[in-house]
């Protein structure tokens, strides 16, 4: 079994192609500063529409497989970015920031107390007034959307099998990845395992509310949060300590 994102890498962008990267940061473009960091980047996708509007942001990600596809991609686009190899729960930039982001289900990787813990840790190195803006596949969705659901998709270069296993016990999503490449007359297999959590609104505001003040979207249609929604957005202001 490879680590989580080692095949998946190559592909990612293909397989994401229908997510809108650039409404997203429309969405969020007015409340971010100048100087960030894009935390669980991934790819790279929304750091570079970042950067295309101006920003200073450092991309960080755990997959270098990962961040190899991101340099590669800035660089053809023109634009200098740094990319950090770190855990984002560990990750501790030089100077205060004016934002972090963190998009596409990152913080799903974390379990509820690392997600507190991380939250805080954020919170020591923006700015007062500065941005915190994420989403997350929301409780709803991992349990009812995903949960124990089957998906498979066959390009001429691909074919991939996804299984999931909803692990009630745990609150979290456990993701079988099963990738098949043409090599001539046979395919070559390769095996990820990737784990999502369930984070609930409540929890994901209370881990919020002693650094954070909160206003929270859903995430696809830019609309207000419902029970229902599948992917919810949470834009942070860092309070002010006197």
């Amino acid at each position: 079994m490879n680590e989580a994102y080692s095949t998946l890498a190559e592909y990612y962008d293909r397989l994401m192609g229908d997510f809108d990267y650039h409404g997203y940061v429309a969405f969020v473009d007015a409340r971010l500063g100048k100087v960030g960091a894009d935390l669980c980047c991934g790819t790279g996708r929304f750091t570079r529409e970042l950067a295309a509007r101006g920003r200073r942001v450092v991309g960080v990600d755990n997959s270098p497989q990962m961040l190899n596809v991101a340099r590669d991609a800035a660089r053809k686009s023109g634009l200098r970015i740094e990319w950090v190899a770190e855990d984002v729960s560990r990750f501790c930039p030089q100077g205060e920031l004016d934002f972090v982001t963190c998009v596409c289900d990152g913080f799903n990787y974390l379990p509820p107390d690392k997600l507190a813990q991380t939250l805080h840790r954020i919170a020591g190195y923006v700015k007062a007034g500065g941005t915190l803006a994420f989403d997350v596949s929301t409780a709803y969705k991992l349990e009812h959307v995903l949960g124990d659901n089957f998906f498979c998709e066959d390009y001429d270069d691909l074919t991939y099998i996804w299984n999931n296993a909803y692990d009630r016990a745990h609150a979290c999503v456990r993701m079988q990845l099963a990738f098949f490449r043409p090599e001539g007359d046979m395919y070559r297999r390769s095996d990820e395992e990737h784990v999502q959590y369930a984070h609930t609104h409540e929890h994901i505001l209370q881990a919020l509310e002693p650094d954070w003040t909160c206003e929270v979207w859903d995430g696809e249609r830019y609309a207000p949060y419902t029970s229902h929604t599948k992917r919810a957005l949470y834009i942070c202001r860092r309070k002010a300590f006197v």
